[in-house]
């Protein structure tokens, strides 16, 4: 897909940072949906605060829409369950110290 096609184009995802837009690219790719980053950071990659627009056909808008709302759900979901998981960690730490501490003090 070429920036020559923007008259039919429509922006899915906008986000500062070009890796996040290359990765929803390459989602969509893999789902057969083609699309085409626009204002990627050009000479200056990496930088971030120009925001990268992903394009695609106005006919795959309504699936690229839901295919990234999936994406984004189990991410968060993931980022959820990790911070669960170390919550659970630092507690289970805190009760064996206390624990050993208490089995310190009485011998």
């Amino acid at each position: 897909m070429t920036a020559d096609s923007s008259k039919t184009l429509v922006n899915v995802y906008t986000t500062p940072i070009e890796f996040d837009a290359e990765l929803v690219k390459a989602m969509l790719a893999d789902e057969g949906i083609p699309s085409y980053v626009e204002d990627a950071n050009g000479p200056f990659p990496g930088l971030s605060g120009i925001p990268c627009h992903v394009q695609v056909a106005v006919e795959h808008e309504l699936l690229a829409r839901q295919l990234i709302d999936e994406h984004e759900e189990r991410h968060r979901e993931r980022v959820e369950r990790e911070l669960a998981n170390e919550e659970e960690e630092a507690l289970n730490e805190e009760s064996l110290e206390k624990e050993l501490d208490n089995e310190s003090e009485h011998d």
